[in-house]
């Protein structure tokens, strides 16, 4: 039997992100099958993305969790949300150094040289640790933004073909793009990135079942697992 306090946390965790989305209660669920975009997945689990459009213009594909993460690493608020239970795991994750004197965890980017220290006061690098019952899942993300589940990492091919974004901001196409994200299978950790996967097209119009025009040039962001 699923334990109470577990089954509340999940539906309060689930409304705030449909109120962010706009989506109120179950239609966040069923829009997402409504929606039906043409989306070819390799993975263990059924894949169908939300679109939403991004302060930028950029073009989110959504890939939401039913549940909260063991951390998430917030750059615009230069916080790393997570699990106490969990915290030592994370750090090993992250390759992060947790500072005994501050309590800030240092977090290098993806790509640096591990063997070389973050100096301390570093703006871009070094985080304030909070609970993850403080995350808000409705705050903007930012590229570069860490979240850390459990499951493990499938590759997924992503081809949208004449897909709308939410709430009625247009149609895009994009790719075929091979990517690795995480599924809530497992208790492995699994460790994703946000980050640009590709470029497509937004589509001037759309006619009965298909996009007409050709469009302009759009980029497109989502949750990756970094390869490095």
């Amino acid at each position: 039997m699923m334990d109470t306090s577990i089954a509340i946390e999940r539906r309060t965790f689930i409304r705030r992100i449909c109120c962010t989305t706009g989506l109120i209660g179950s239609t966040w669920f069923q829009s997402a099958c409504e929606i039906n975009p043409r989306v070819s997945a390799i993975s263990a689990d059924t894949f169908d993305p939300i679109l939403l459009e991004l302060p930028d213009g950029r073009v989110n594909i959504e890939s939401p969790m039913l549940k909260l993460p063991v951390a998430y690493v917030s750059r615009a608020q230069k916080k790393i949300f997570v699990e106490y239970e969990s915290r030592i795991s994370v750090s090993v994750l992250l390759a992060a150094h947790i500072s005994v004197s501050s309590g800030l965890w240092r977090i290098p980017l993806l790509g640096e040289d591990l063997g070389i220290p973050i100096d301390a006061g570093d703006p871009g690098r070094e985080f304030a640790e909070r609970d993850i019952s403080e995350w808000n899942p409705g705050q903007l993300v930012q590229e570069g933004d860490y979240r850390v589940q459990r499951g493990s990492g499938v590759q997924r091919e992503i081809l949208l073909d004449c897909v709308p974004i939410l709430p009625e901001k247009g149609w895009v196409s994009g790719g075929p793009w091979l990517t690795y994200q995480c599924i809530g299978i497992g208790e492995k950790l699994c460790r994703e990135v946000f980050s640009p996967i590709g470029k497509g097209i937004r589509h001037d119009s759309k006619s009965y079942r298909t996009c007409a025009g050709s469009g302009i040039a759009a980029e497109f962001v989502s949750w990756v697992c970094p390869q490095n």
